[in-house]
């Protein structure tokens, strides 16, 4: 069975003060025999990114019947409304998290667990299983307790790993140390020492998609965002 995937919005972590731009990775994978697999949503500030990788690839919001999302920050879960006859898969632990999170971590929405709570939820509750054939999904504490990712290998034998922010970026994937650490068990570097050690191929939550060579990890393009000012 083959698994592949294709990142419609490449995640970055710019920020300014104050603030961040914090766009996430948002990731198609297909695996045949089964519609397209949405990873993560994004939020609104690359709806209309999202909206157009989609059409590019000839699919509609209404074509997209599954979604996995890694954890339930905002910018990661906010255009979940664009596919509302979609299934959504979350783990068990994350629900419970994002319904009284620590104070430290700002970042859930209640509006959107009370939106979520509406649809087709559909909760994980095991460490780590099959979300379709060849896709599989693993508990990926740390960023938050709930986290998730999905790992697979590709048709050219490499094994990816769709990380969300259990792996935000490189400096994390090489120093197996996370910022933003709200879990309160601190498990970052575990699962940070997992996607290094069973991974080539990562796609960060907020960088470029990385690859593992014989010298170290590195990525292909420079993280680009055009910003027009009026």
């Amino acid at each position: 069975m083959t698994v592949q995937h294709d990142i419609l919005v490449e995640g970055n972590c710019l920020s300014f003060k104050g603030g961040f731009f914090g766009f996430s990775a948002v990731v198609l994978v297909n695996v045949d025999g089964h519609s397209p697999i949405l990873f993560d949503t994004g939020h609104h500030s690359t709806r209309l990114l999202l909206l157009s990788a989609l059409a590019e690839r000839n699919l509609r919001p209404a074509d997209i019947k599954t979604v996995f999302l890694s954890h339930l920050h905002f910018d990661h879960i906010n255009n979940i409304d664009l596919f509302p006859n979609a299934t959504i898969y979350v783990s068990s632990a994350e629900w419970a998290y994002s319904q009284h999170p620590p104070s430290e971590d700002v970042f859930g929405s209640q509006g959107m667990n009370e939106y979520l709570q509406r649809q087709n939820l559909q909760l994980i509750h095991e460490p780590e299983g099959e979300l379709a054939s060849g896709l599989f999904y693993r508990q990926a504490p740390g960023h938050t307790t709930g986290s998730y990712l999905l790992h697979f290998v590709n048709p050219e034998n490499k094994r990816v790993v769709l990380a969300g922010d259990a792996c935000k970026t490189y400096r994390e994937l090489v120093t197996l140390s996370a910022a933003n650490e709200y879990d309160p068990g601190r498990q970052s570097s575990k699962t940070l020492q997992w996607i290094a050690d069973n991974a080539d191929i990562v796609v960060p939550g907020h960088f470029p998609e990385l690859h593992r060579t014989p010298h170290g990890w590195i990525w292909n393009q420079p993280s680009t965002l055009e910003l027009i000012v009026r």
